[in-house]
């Protein structure tokens, strides 16, 4: 094989491997995505979708065992994608699962743009009592 016979294998195989941007919430969203310190795993069936932190995700108070959160997500006719963000807390026998809403509001260029809050920990488990809801942000999560 011929030098740019070669060069022209290995830079057609480069350009396959890249899968196509995100053009919008309809695109299979599948993959592992990146807000800087943290990495979440999102899995992809067309009409539900999950996402798992990739990350150590348990802190908490010392008394409660604190579960990872995950995100179910549901993908309505349009690609409109919402979801629930849940959380499990524990302490011995008691436990209380919260859960707060996910929007997911633009999906381009590689880049889910998600409004969200972190459950607060209960503040009695048995039966569960949660604080006020706390304050939601904008997070952007870039496909890897």
């Amino acid at each position: 094989m011929t030098r740019t016979a070669a060069l022209a294998v290995v830079v057609a195989a480069g350009a396959c491997s890249r899968r196509a941007p995100i053009a919008s919430c309809d695109d299979n969203l599948r993959g592992v995505y990146t807000t800087g310190a943290e990495r979440w795993m999102v899995l992809d069936d067309r009409e539900t979708l999950e996402a798992y932190p990739l990350f150590p995700d348990g802190d908490g108070p010392p008394d409660l065992v604190v579960a990872p959160r995950v995100i179910d997500f549901v993908r309505a006719p349009g690609g409109e994608l919402t979801g629930t963000l849940r959380r499990r807390y524990m302490r011995r026998a008691q436990r209380c699962d919260a859960h707060v809403p996910v929007h997911v509001t633009r999906c381009a260029g590689d880049t889910l743009e998600l409004v969200l809050a972190d459950p607060a920990p209960p503040i009695e488990l048995s039966p569960c009592t949660w604080p006020g809801p706390g304050p939601s942000r904008i997070e952007r999560w870039r496909r890897e």
